[in-house]
């Protein structure tokens, strides 16, 4: 039985390194009514030293509280073919995931709770958190995240990875990009919280309104521009 899909958002990423442009990533931000589900579904191509183009496609699940609830992530380059799935079992509070590659399927379930994340390439999952996470108004919040270091081999099982996050301005403000004036939120991205002795660049977002989806990311010679982005609401 098929269900109802309304397609809020759709638009596309340009990736560069040093101006560079490496990469481009398309996706959609979709509501099931009758679910009550958030899913963005992302492609990311990107061309490699070979010539070869990496392609990889993720699906990300969310409750209407934009929890995370599911995340798969295929990845495919020539004959090489890999694929992660990231299942949460709120009712249990467990996280179940899945490796395959083309020899091999290993699965792993550990512990998560509300407090955890879910991770993906994709850009335009990036931010996603920041719509269900209560921020420490005086500093850096703490975000737990959940990935793994598995390529095209299974190296291990997810683990937690924590990140501090902080608004530079939550309110909206004026942002300039390709000669149009936008309003954004800017978040910055930590390694450590503010108490630490080292200084560190962040990681910069500067967030639409719209499902908290990223206009550009900043970090050193890295830079990823939204291209388009289309509102369907």
């Amino acid at each position: 039985m098929s269900q109802i899909a309304e397609i809020l958002l759709e638009g596309s990423y340009l990736y560069y390194q040093k101006e560079v442009n490496y990469s481009q990533e398309n996706f959609k931000l979709v509501f099931f009514p009758e679910t009550q589900s958030y899913h963005v579904y992302a492609e990311v191509l990107s061309r490699i030293e070979t010539g070869e183009f990496l392609k990889i496609i993720i699906r990300y699940e969310m409750s209407n509280h934009f929890t995370p609830l599911f995340c798969r992530i295929e990845k495919s380059i020539g004959n090489k073919y890999a694929q992660e799935i990231y299942k949460v079992d709120t009712a249990n509070q467990e996280l179940h995931y899945t490796f395959q590659n083309s020899q091999t399927t290993q699965e792993f379930t550990r512990p998560f709770s509300a407090k955890h994340y879910l991770t993906s390439p994709a850009i335009s999952t990036s931010a996603l958190f920041t719509l269900s996470r209560k921020f420490d108004a005086t500093g850096r919040t703490p975000i737990v995240l959940m990935s793994s270091n598995n390529d095209w081999t299974y190296e291990g099982p997810p683990t937690e990875k924590v990140i501090y996050a902080e608004f530079t301005t939550r309110e909206l403000t004026d942002f300039k990009l390709h000669g149009n004036l936008l309003s954004a939120s800017h978040l910055c991205l930590y390694e450590f919280d503010s108490s630490h002795a080292i200084a560190e660049s962040p990681v910069e977002l500067f967030l639409s309104k719209h499902y908290a989806i990223p206009y550009q990311l900043l970090h050193g010679e890295q830079k990823v521009v939204i291209k388009n982005l289309k509102k369907n609401f």
